[in-house]
């Protein structure tokens, strides 16, 4: 009989183990109410094509959470409804999200142009806006730090990076006749002029020793930009800006081989139209030309390899810089409910601007309007394929300029 019991508990010892080996091995499952996050994006119209990507990395975050036991012991829901790349839509849905979803966190929409629209309802109820989609630094300073950005660079910076590279040339050979093409839209406007005499385009090619010899706006929704390519090559500038929206953007690149016009230098300087899909399929226009980024998978930054492995499963040859910035955000919203541990919209706030966070697009200490320190990757289409040229620290391949 003693020697049964023995077998017996040593059977229930053994079934007990197992049991504790399969719960530790399984999903944590939260419990309580969802937190509830919400957004819109623009899964239809002008602004469908990023807006996918946004959709994409917030399900993907948005699974990973869960399995990991959600936010503060509770899972996480996301309603995400589409603002049809409209402002008017946009804010009769974030009124929704706040008064009738009781949002508990809320994500902005993409693009300048339907974010600044949004943002007095968010901030007429005392809520953050985490701010994966858009830039715009006068919008962030009125907002005092209630808007939380994970874009590294704001407009007056889109063009510094280029800058900081072409001054590495010496000066007897540096390009030095600028074209400036700028979209009639209030994003791209201070991609050219700065805030306050600080930044902007026009600035920092004076500082790097050039003139502008074309600066020309064209209107949303332009097609036809053969006229201004002209007057750029006429002009012989030797450095081409274009400071538009995706669409503008691959248009004038089309529009410059197609008109046989080789500047040294051509940058697609207003947006990050290079990282995406459609700047492959532009074949032998795209070579040679420069773009901009938040970072890069060859940087030390959290899940950054993991984002772009999440990528190329998707068939891209480029992490898309709206990947990174959209998954950023995310990466701070989970750090700083975690580490403050409550959804109270001032003591998230408090948290988020006296702390560090570590994300895909680098280690963030937020200033006191809720922007990240400047950091940009200047990238050129090389051989089929973008590179690294700036900072030198992260180069995977020597600039081309003149580009070929």
């Amino acid at each position: 009989m003693q020697l049964l019991a023995i077998v017996r508990r040593r059977v229930l010892w053994s079934v007990v183990v197992f049991f504790v080996a399969v719960l530790a091995a399984a999903p944590v499952r939260a419990a309580g109410a969802p937190i509830v996050i919400g957004g819109t994006l623009g899964l239809t119209g002008a602004f469908a094509g990023p807006s996918a990507e946004y959709k994409a990395i917030y399900q993907f975050w948005l699974d990973e959470i869960n399995k990991k036991g959600g936010l503060l012991g509770r899972p996480v829901k996301m309603t995400i409804y589409n603002d049809e790349s409209t402002p008017t839509v946009a804010q009769a849905l974030y009124n929704r999200l706040i008064d009738s979803d009781h949002a508990d966190l809320l994500l902005s929409p993409y693009t300048t142009f339907v974010g600044g629209a949004i943002v007095p309802i968010v901030l007429s109820h005392h809520k953050l806006l985490f701010n994966g989609g858009f830039v715009g630094i006068n919008i962030f300073r009125a907002a005092k730090g209630s808007i939380i950005g994970s874009y590294t660079y704001q407009e007056p910076d889109y063009t510094r990076g280029l800058f900081e590279l072409l001054r590495t040339i010496p000066e007897a050979q540096r390009p030095k006749r600028v074209a400036i093409f700028t979209a009639q839209n209030p994003f791209p406007l201070v991609v050219r002029d700065g805030v306050d005499g600080q930044g902007g385009a026009v600035n920092y090619a004076k500082a790097a020793g050039a003139t502008v010899v074309v600066n020309e706006q064209y209107p949303p929704g332009t097609t036809d930009f053969t006229g201004l390519v002209q007057k750029a090559k006429a002009a012989h500038a030797d450095i081409l800006l274009e400071l538009g929206l995706p669409d503008d953007s691959l248009q004038v690149a089309r529009t410059v081989q197609q008109q046989g016009y080789k500047p040294a230098v051509f940058c697609v300087c207003g947006s990050q139209v290079s990282t995406l899909p459609a700047w492959s399929k532009l074949g032998s226009a795209a070579e040679g030309v420069f773009g901009t980024t938040i970072s890069w998978p060859n940087q030390p930054y959290r899940d950054l390899p993991k984002i772009a492995a999440f990528f190329k499963r998707r068939g891209y040859d480029t992490v898309p810089t709206y990947g990174i910035v959209s998954y950023a955000i995310l990466q701070v919203l989970e750090q700083a409910v975690d580490g403050a541990k409550t959804l109270d919209q001032d003591k998230l706030k408090s948290y988020i601007l006296s702390h560090e966070f570590h994300t895909v697009a680098g280690d963030f200490k937020y200033q006191a309007d809720g922007t990240p320190a400047y950091s940009q990757v200047v990238l050129q289409y090389l051989h089929g394929k973008n590179e690294v040229v700036w900072p030198q620290k992260y180069q995977t391949s020597k600039p081309a300029i003149p580009m070929p």
